[in-house]
C-alpha cells in the first residue's frame, strides 16, 4: 500500500510541475484526405431513384403517339381508298386507382375538338403482384394502357399539321376525371401512288407523327435484376440489372439495322478502361422497342413515269441500347460498376468507330445518377429509376441520321417547354441534316 501511495504522490507532483512550466502536449493532427474533383459539383442524389408514392402523375418518357391509316372499299374506284387516320397512344400513369379505370382523350386543332377516344387500362398495384421479391421492387403503382395502345378506329380524323391531345384519367368506380398532361403532335399525311406506270391512281395515304424535337431527349434508366424494360414491352426481359439508356434517331429506312457498337467513357475527363479479358468488354447491344414511319411515293419526275416509283421513307425510332457497366449490389460479370465513380460522367455510343452518340449525367456521392434540371423542377415526370441525360448529336450527324432538324421551341415529349437553359441549349445544338419530311420526287435536289 505504501509504494502505491508513493507513486501516485510521485505523479500528481511531476503534472504539478509540468502544469506550472506550461510544458505544451503535441497531438497529432489529422489531415483531412484530398476530396475528388468537383467537390462541390458531386451532389446528394438519395431520394432520385427511390419511389416517390407518385399519385395521379402521368409518365412523359413512356407517352408515344402513332398515326395510323384508315381505308375503305370504293364502289366507283374498285379500290380500297383512304379515308383519313386514327391515333394510337401507348401511356403510363403513376397511381394507385380502381380496377377499369383508364384514359379519356380529347384531340383537337386550334381550339376546336376532333374526336375523343376513351381507354381502359391495366392497373397494377405492388402489394397485390403474386411474386413476393416484385412486392419489394421500389416503384410506383402505375395505369398502363394495353400493349397494342390505346386506340378506336371508329374515331376517324381527316385533319393533319399540329393537334392538342388532352390525356384525361378517369377514375374506374366514379368516372370522375383529371387533366394529366396536354400534349402537342404534329401529323403529316404521306400520300402515294399505285397501278401501272402509265395510268397510276391514289393509293391509300399513309401517315406519320414526326418526331424531330425528341432527338436531344434520351433517359438512362437504371434497370433492377428481374426488372422490364423501360416500355414494358413483352419478350425482352433479363435476369440481372442493367444500365440501359432510351435515345431517339431518324433514320433512312425502317428495314436498315443499327448495329450493335461499343461505348467510350470518362468519369471527370478521365477514361475509364472497361474490365474483362474478352475484347468485348466494352461491347452495346441494340434494340429497337418503337417506331413511327411513313412511306411516300409518286411518279411526278420524268424518271419516275415509268417502272418503279419514286418513293421517300420518314422513320422515327427509338432505340435502347444496354450498356456494358452494372449496378453496385449484383454481379458484376466482368462489367465496370456505375456507382464506383462518383462525379460527371461522359460516354459515347459508337459503331466502327464513328460517334453516335454522346451521353452526360452526374453520379452523386450516394451513387446515384442526380436528376436533370428538368426532372428537379417538376417540368417532366419519369419512371423511378429514370434520368433525363445530356445528349449530343455529332457534329453534321452519324452516318445513321438520315434527318436531323433542331426544334428547341418546340419542347420535347410531344411539345412539354423546355424550362432549363441547359435543355434549352442541348436542343438548340441539334444540326441540321437532310429534309426534315418526306419530298416530292421533281423536289429532291
Amino acid at each position: 500500500m505504501k509504494s502505491i501511495f508513493f507513486r501516485t504522490v510521485l505523479v500528481i507532483f511531476i503534472l504539478s510541475i509540468a502544469a506550472s512550466a506550461q510544458f505544451k502536449i503535441n497531438i497529432p493532427k489529422i489531415k483531412k484526405p484530398n476530396l475528388p474533383e468537383p467537390l462541390e459539383k458531386v451532389k446528394n442524389s438519395a431520394t432520385s431513384a427511390k419511389s416517390q408514392n407518385r399519385q395521379i402523375v402521368i409518365d412523359d418518357g413512356f407517352t408515344f403517339f402513332d398515326a395510323e391509316p384508315l381505308q375503305e372499299y370504293s364502289a366507283v374506284a374498285r379500290r380500297q381508298v383512304g379515308i383519313g387516320w386514327h391515333l394510337r397512344s401507348h401511356l403510363r400513369m403513376f397511381g394507385t386507382v380502381p380496377n377499369r379505370s383508364g384514359f379519356n382523350l380529347s384531340i383537337s386543332k386550334n381550339g376546336k375538338e376532333l374526336t375523343k377516344i376513351r381507354c381502359e387500362g391495366m392497373a397494377y398495384r405492388k402489394n397485390e403482384d403474386p411474386v413476393p421479391e416484385n412486392r419489394r421492387v421500389p416503384e410506383d403503382d402505375y395505369l398502363l394502357t394495353n400493349f397494342q395502345g390505346c386506340e378506336d378506329k371508329k374515331k376517324l380524323i381527316k385533319e393533319t399539321g399540329k393537334l392538342d391531345v388532352k390525356v384525361f384519367y378517369f377514375d374506374g368506380e366514379t368516372d370522375e376525371e383529371k387533366l394529366l398532361r396536354t400534349y402537342k403532335i404534329d401529323v403529316r399525311e404521306a400520300t402515294r401512288v399505285r397501278g401501272l406506270a402509265t395510268a397510276p391512281v391514289e393509293d391509300v395515304p399513309h401517315y406519320y407523327v414526326q418526331r424531330h424535337a425528341e432527338t436531344p431527349a434520351s433517359i438512362l434508366f437504371l434497370r433492377p435484376k428481374g426488372y422490364p424494360n423501360y416500355y414494358r414491352i413483352r419478350g425482352e426481359s433479363d435476369y440481372v440489372s442493367e444500365v440501359e439508356i432510351y435515345f431517339n434517331i431518324s433514320k433512312k429506312r425502317q428495314v436498315d439495322r443499327l448495329k450493335d457498337g461499343n461505348l467510350r467513357c470518362s468519369v471527370d475527363g478521365k477514361p475509364l478502361r472497361f474490365t474483362g479479358q474478352s475484347p468485348y468488354s466494352d461491347g452495346v447491344d441494340v434494340w429497337s422497342p418503337r417506331w413511327e414511319t411513313a412511306i411516300y411515293t409518286d411518279r411526278i419526275a420524268p424518271e419516275y413515269k415509268k417502272a418503279n416509283e419514286y418513293m421517300d421513307e420518314v422513320s422515327f425510332n427509338q432505340y435502347r441500347i444496354r450498356l456494358p457497366l452494372y449496378l453496385n449490389g449484383d454481379s458484376g460479370a466482368n462489367r465496370l460498376g456505375l456507382r464506383d465513380s462518383k462525379g460527371n460522367w461522359e460516354c459515347s455510343f459508337k459503331i466502327n468507330g464513328e460517334t453516335i452518340r454522346t451521353f452526360r449525367w452526374m453520379i452523386g456521392r450516394d451513387g446515384n445518377p442526380v436528376p436533370h434540371s428538368e426532372q428537379q423542377s417538376g417540368n417532366i415526370n419519369l419512371n423511378y429509376n429514370a434520368f433525363l441525360v445530356e445528349t449530343e448529336v455529332p457534329s453534321g450527324g452519324s452516318e445513321y441520321d438520315h434527318r436531323l432538324l433542331p426544334l428547341p421551341n418546340d419542347g420535347f415529349f410531344y411539345g412539354i417547354p423546355w424550362q432549363s437553359a441547359e435543355g434549352k441549349a442541348m436542343a438548340d445544338k441539334v444540326p441540321t441534316k437532310g429534309t426534315p419530311f418526306h419530298t416530292p420526287s421533281n423536289k429532291v435536289k
